[in-house]
Formats: C-alpha cells, structure tokens, sequence
C-alpha cells in the first residue's frame, strides 16, 4: 500500500456541486467510489471519469459527477462517519476506530492512544484509506479532532475529586 496519508495531487474533477445538497465536495478518486459501492450499484454507475465526495450531514449522496447522483449513503458498504453520528461508525476504517471506542477510552484512562497507533501503522504502512475510508482520505485529523472533542466532554462531565484524593 502507499502512503495513505501523504499529501496527494487534487483530482481533477471539475469543481460542481452536490446535485442534492448544493455543497462543493471534494475530488475523490474512481478507485475509492468502485471499493465503497455495494454489489447491487450498477456498473453505469462507476465508469465516469470524475467523482465528488459530498461530506454534507443530512444529505443522502455520498459520491456525485458532474450534475448526476452516483451513490448515495445505501449504496456504499460502510457507513459514512461525515453522515453518521452514531457512537459506532468508524472513524478510522483501517484500523476499526469508533467514537465509542476512543470515548470509552479516554472515560476509563483520560486519553486516547487511536491517534498514535494509527500514526505508526500508517509509517510502517499498513493503511488503505483510499479504499477503506468513503472519503478516499486519511483519517487522522478527524481522529485527533474527535480525541479532543470527546477529552474536553469528558472533562468537564467527570466529577469533580473529593478532599480525600486530593
């Protein structure tokens, strides 16, 4: 595998909007819509030559070229973290790291180590975002951004400590 989370030159999808939601999504490559669509989405449907991500929660459409809708969220094999909030949607889709995974973590120890352990696997190059992750991207920022989301939440609702532990 390559280095999934190097830096990539942008597709070149032409820069058009979510024919449902208006956003303009990221280019995403051929390779990571065919690894995300379920066997039932029909090949007319993979062969463009340009492909957009739509990462917009609430809307249906996951992937989009040009004015036409590809797939939408049941046509993709994984649920999709940017549309789906739920504690058990993975955030890291190469190593199965979940909200509730690195929530419960930092309840029980007062941190997370997903984004450290994800770093070295993606060193000693072992990721495939670009076919594991619907977003075709490597998924440390969200990792490290909901570590810090889930810490802070985690700190402000632990009680606080008694006179005697302190």
């Amino acid at each position: 595998m390559s280095d999934c989370c190097a830096p990539k030159n942008e597709a070149t999808a032409p820069p058009v909007s979510c024919p449902s939601c208006h956003s303009v999504g990221q280019a995403v490559a051929r390779e990571t819509v065919g690894a995300m669509a379920t066997l039932s989405v029909p090949a007319t449907s993979l062969c463009h030559e340009h492909y957009r991500y739509c990462s917009t929660p609430g809307c249906a459409v996951v992937y989009y070229s040009g004015d036409t809708v590809v797939l939408q969220q049941s046509d993709v094999r994984v649920p999709v973290n940017a549309k789906d909030a739920g504690p058990d949607v993975p955030l890291c889709y190469c190593f199965g790291h979940t909200r509730r995974t690195i929530a419960e973590e930092i309840a029980a120890t007062g941190q997370s180590t997903a984004f450290a352990a994800i770093t070295r696997e993606v060193k000693a190059g072992h990721c495939a975002c670009e076919v594991k992750n619907a977003s075709g991207r490597c998924c440390l920022g969200e990792v490290r951004a909901y570590e810090k989301r889930a810490a802070q939440s985690h700190a402000i609702d632990a009680p606080a400590p008694t006179a005697s532990a302190r």
